[in-house]
């Protein structure tokens, strides 16, 4: 194994963002806690999720909390706050 160099890991982040989702989606309804809500961000990012909709009182980003537990999936992952 050898490290990458900076050029190598720009390529492999750019080829990532090309990565079609999977035509799925992910609802989160009433979830209290704001971290598994960001863990969820973070789930769904890395199976391809294509969309998440956060229902009822879930916490919807921006918040700390998410973001902390979402490692930037937040910014990355479509999602839309819905009432019911």
């Amino acid at each position: 194994m050898r490290k990458l160099t900076p050029e190598e890991l720009k390529k492999r982040q750019s080829s990532r963002k090309r990565c079609r989702r999977l035509p799925v989606y992910l609802i989160c309804e009433n979830i209290r806690s704001l971290w598994n809500v960001g863990s969820m961000f973070r789930s769904a990012d890395g199976a391809g999720i294509a969309k998440i909709f956060l229902c009822g009182y879930t916490g919807r980003p921006p918040r700390p909390e998410i973001s902390k537990t979402a490692l930037g999936a937040e910014e990355s992952v479509p999602w839309e706050g819905m009432e019911d």
